[in-house]
């Protein structure tokens, strides 16, 4: 206390001011040094909290080699690198256990472990794991597999990657029967099927990466209706002698002929003997004047005519550019309709508008046989925007598409828009509109 008043009037003093003053602004300098330290010191607690506290999260999360036990479910960590997935059968001896993977049973020595982590109590992973073992033992024994065994290994180690993000070091068996892999590790012989593997690396010896693994009925397939969404056409050509017969508008049918790879027509058309008979008819050409390996521009036609309480004469010109193939595509579609609509019985036209269309279309092959396809529509006098989602099984001469329709709103459009389930089926708060469609190749 002397020293802090002598200090005080010291500079009271040298200052020639006030001695209160002088007091006042060292009382704040004093403070303020005061609570950067207590800053600093709560900050190292803190520190010192959450590493305490991670460090014992990681800890309940990590295994030592020698706490494994029978049926437990864990992710093994080696010392040469793999990684992988498994559950504990049994320590046929104390330095050692047998472990159970998606891909077959090894023998793993403790010492080979680096650490484990626990994954007992996730249900799920244990029933999958479980599940695909069995699969893969039942594989093992339909193709015969241990007879593969008898084959050479490459000198060199591979890495297989798979899609459940296991990681194996061996030497893979050399053969190819366009299904399986089969890796020689240090404590066992691991089998893959090709829809196992996300890719491997050191394939063939020459630090290769292979990432394509396709089965022969993988290949064999292909989506026979690629040049149409759900709805609209694409870039793709249908092609020469693809012809087929679709449904249309869910009651009729249409019919398509390719006299050549870059031209295609189409007809079809509705009759329904209801209360008041529908009557709908279309027919349209679709031209492709240019078609590259990733890139296709086409050109078409459709017109419809449809009766029914009103008559109507709808004229649609359009073109379309896709990037892609038909196993994945990004198609930009751009329209201009005409439309006409009558009242029965009457030389008045009730409504004539036209319309700009832009359809952003997308696909991607999922499965062997199976697509999944996606649609927005932008119309000029429509504010709504509908959106189609589909999936497709396709087989080389058949398709079926299976889909739903939603309603997403432009900008400024009037929150109590209708729906597209409203327009369709004139019911209020149906948000959603299912569809079907079809086809047959011959």
């Amino acid at each position: 206390m002397e020293n802090n008043i002598l200090v005080i009037a010291r500079r009271a003093l040298a200052r020639r001011s006030n001695p209160f003053q002088v007091y006042r602004e060292s009382f704040l300098e004093t403070s303020g040094d005061c609570f950067v330290v207590a800053a600093r010191f709560l900050a190292k607690i803190l520190i010192a909290i959450s590493f305490f506290l991670f460090t014992h999260i990681l800890d309940a999360q990590t295994m030592r080699p020698g706490d494994l036990a029978r049926d437990y479910l864990v992710k093994l960590a080696m010392k040469d690198s793999s990684q992988f997935y498994g559950i504990v059968l049994t320590k046929p001896l104390p330095d050692r256990i047998l472990f159970q993977t998606r891909y077959g049973r090894l023998e793993i020595p403790l010492k080979d472990i680096y650490y484990a982590v626990d994954y007992r109590f996730n249900f799920v992973m244990r029933d999958d794991m479980r599940k695909k073992a069995l699969n893969n033992s039942i594989d093992v024994e339909k193709y015969h597999l241990t007879q593969q065994l008898s084959n050479s290994k490459l000198e060199t180690q591979s890495v297989v990657h798979t899609e459940k993000l296991d990681v194996f070091y061996g030497n893979r068996y050399l053969f190819d029967d366009t299904a399986h892999i089969i890796l020689s590790t240090e404590w066992g012989e691991l089998y893959f099927t090709y829809p196992d593997l996300s890719y491997v690396d050191n394939y063939s010896g020459n630090n290769d990466r292979r990432k394509e693994f396709l089965t022969p009925s993988y290949l064999s397939v292909k989506d026979p209706m690629a040049s149409q969404g759900f709805i609209t056409p694409n870039g793709i050509a249908f092609g020469k002698d693809n012809n087929f017969l679709s449904d249309y508008l869910f009651g009729g049918l249409q019919i398509n002929y390719g006299p050549t790879d870059w031209l295609s027509m189409n007809l079809g058309g509705v009759f329904l003997p209801l209360k008041n008979n529908i009557i709908v008819a279309t027919g349209g050409a679709k031209f492709t004047p240019y078609s590259s390996e990733f890139w296709h521009i086409s050109v078409g036609g459709q017109g419809m005519y449809s009766q029914v309480v009103k008559t109507t004469r709808l004229a649609l010109g359009y073109g379309a550019l896709t990037y892609g193939n038909w196993e994945s595509q990004l198609t930009l579609f751009g329209g201009y309709t005409y439309d006409r609509t009558d009242v029965k019985d009457s030389v008045v036209h009730q409504n004539i508008k036209n319309d700009v269309l832009f359809i952003v279309q997308g696909a991607q092959r999922v499965g062997e046989n199976l697509k999944l396809g996606i649609e927005f529509f932008f119309i000029s006098n429509f504010e709504i925007v509908p959106v189609l989602i589909s999936i497709r099984y396709f087989d080389n001469n058949l398709t079926v598409d299976v889909g739903v329709a939603f309603s997403l709103y432009k900008a400024g459009a009037v929150q109590n828009t209708p729906t597209l389930g409203e327009y369709v089926f004139n019911v209020p708060n149906f948000p959603i509109v299912p569809a079907v469609s079809f086809s047959y190749h011959f």
